[in-house]
């Protein structure tokens, strides 16, 4: 079931896109989950390994023992596996003894291990590895289609990407194929195009298997914001669902469309545009970070600065050093002292500390004449304030 790293990135973003459970966050060297909108912590770190939430459930290693929680941070499942997956349609596969198997969300045993490989279910089967060849069972561990082939792939918009001699096909939920083994690589399909590779070039097809996009290009992605990132002649430009290109293959380098946005590199600049190709922010900066929120943090001359969606400054290129936000703050250095600015880009705690942490549930440790206090998201000393 190994895929290209092209289609693992893919089936990686979609399936974490749009995702309103809590996302997770490293502090020091431990893990734990914040509120994606607002960055609140909601389960502390204190997790040496963790996996974003699936179907309310998220698996976390904390020293030897492996744990499902919920979202209120409750341990659910100890388990006593080799590996696991995440849950996905009620059912979790797991590893023992170098056998795969399923279990439910009260740690119940559905599917015994038996299996040499197994994937996830999707659209009520999964793949499995039997005498040598994939194949596809139901949750009741029932063969429904026979294991006849050299790879293959969950199922998704009704259709799985399946090979056989080394080339991949489509097959429909009965195991018939619906489009033939022609490519060297097949992605999932996500409203109703997947991306394929056909001897050095990719493209992408619907469901019937015709192009709609051409199988020309170096690279291509998955739809964002209703558009393809597509690669030629190593240029980067816009394609839209009828394989038109609607912004020029142009620039060095651009990232998929986020919230009606996209990062640009034009030489050694980087900028952004809207879905219109019109240039929001000009390519004149040294590096751009993604947005949070309303803001994006950027580097000009060596100095940190925010703008907001229509380029505006909002925090002056005054600062050394800007880290990620946390709880809508975050911590920036100026003259060796550190400091935080909002999500706006206003600096609401004074550059004055020697040293500063992210804030975790309302809290950030800061340093100040080699004395530790915490304060709060206003600036406010709330302990070991003597």
């Amino acid at each position: 079931m190994k895929r290209g790293a092209l289609f693992l990135a893919v089936g990686l973003l979609f399936s974490l896109a749009g995702n309103a459970q809590p996302i997770p966050f490293k502090q020091g060297d431990k893990y734990g989950y914040k509120n994606k909108t607002t960055g609140q912590v909601v389960i502390n770190p204190i997790y040496d390994r963790v996996v974003p939430f699936s179907e309310d459930r998220a698996l976390v290693r904390r020293q030897t023992k492996n744990y499902f929680i919920d979202q209120e941070g409750k341990i659910k499942i100890v388990l006593d596996y080799d590996s696991v997956l995440s849950f996905s349609e009620g059912f979790a596969a797991v590893k023992k003894n170098g056998t795969w198997g399923y279990i439910d969300k009260l740690g119940l045993v559905k599917i015994k291990p038996q299996f040499p490989e197994a994937s996830s279910f999707s659209q009520g089967m999964a793949v499995v590895k039997k005498e040598g060849s994939y194949g596809y069972i139901d949750k009741t561990g029932k063969v429904v289609i026979a294991p006849e082939y050299g790879n293959a792939f969950e199922f998704s918009n009704d259709l799985a990407a399946v090979s056989k001699d080394g080339k991949f096909g489509y097959i429909n939920q009965k195991g018939k194929v619906v489009i033939p083994f022609t490519y060297q690589e097949a992605g999932n399909f996500m409203e109703g195009a997947a991306i394929v590779k056909k001897g050095d070039a990719y493209g992408m097809i619907d469901k019937t298997g015709k192009a709609i996009l051409p199988v020309e290009y170096e690279w291509a992605s998955m739809f964002s914001d209703g558009l393809v990132r597509v690669q030629k002649n190593k240029k980067w430009g816009f394609a839209d669902k009828t394989g038109s290109v609607v912004i020029p293959l142009s620039f060095d380098w651009a990232s998929d469309f986020k919230d009606g946005l996209a990062k640009i590199k034009v030489g050694n600049k980087y900028g952004f545009i809207n879905k219109s190709g019109a240039e929001v922010i000009k390519p004149i900066y040294d590096w751009a970070e993604d947005f949070d929120g309303d803001v994006v943090m950027v580097v000009k001359n060596g100095t940190w600065g925010a703008l907001n969606r229509t380029g505006e400054t909002v925090a002056p290129f005054k600062y050394k050093i800007v880290r990620p936000f946390s709880e809508e703050r975050a911590i920036v250095i100026e003259g060796g002292k550190y400091g935080y600015i909002d999500n706006k880009g206003k600096l609401v705690i004074p550059t004055e500390y020697d040293y500063a942490y992210d804030f975790v549930n309302g809290w950030a440790e800061v340093v100040k004449d080699g004395k530790s206090t915490f304060i709060d998201l206003k600036g406010t000393c709330v302990k070991y304030c003597k």
